[in-house]
């Protein structure tokens, strides 16, 4: 390489996306970037996976995630293999506004186009119950009598 170009990290994994001296950005390699005598500079690296690890949940979320596996067995489990689950509780930063014990489930259809899908979300109480909304889960908080929201 020459003195005045910058060295570009080659990943298989992750792609950088370089801006080009007279501000225009582009994804493509540096070797367009040198035939129009431009330094290509990396303005963003996209984040690496990390490996999973899994996180301490707390004795009242693992008694709601029971109740809700053995509620999914007694009904008859229909999932396609296709669509992924993941729970969250009140330990997680977008669902930080759940009581404790109470479980968020995230299911992720994927559609036939170009990996798109819809992300679904449910929610469920220390007994199990499945709420559909964020809006259904205060109300019947609200209804219960633990939070009180201001009209």
């Amino acid at each position: 390489m020459e003195k005045g170009h910058t060295k570009q990290k080659s990943m298989a994994s992750s792609s950088t996306v370089t801006k080009a001296e007279n501000g225009q950005s582009s994804s493509s390699s540096s070797s367009s970037s040198k035939k129009r005598g431009r330094l290509a500079t990396p303005i963003l690296e996209l984040p690496q996976p990390r490996p999973h690890q899994p996180k301490e949940r707390s004795p009242l979320t693992i008694a709601t995630l029971r109740l809700v596996r053995e509620k999914a067995e007694k009904r008859g489990k229909r999932t396609s293999l296709a669509v992924s689950v993941r729970h969250f509780d009140n330990t997680d930063i977008n669902y930080n506004w759940l009581l404790p014990g109470w479980v968020a489930e995230e299911r992720y259809v994927p559609s036939g186009r170009k990996g798109l899908g819809r992300i679904y979300k449910y929610y469920y109480d220390t007994t199990g119950h499945k709420y559909y909304s964020k809006r259904e889960v205060l109300f019947a908080w609200k209804k219960m009598n633990i939070i009180c929201l201001d009209p």
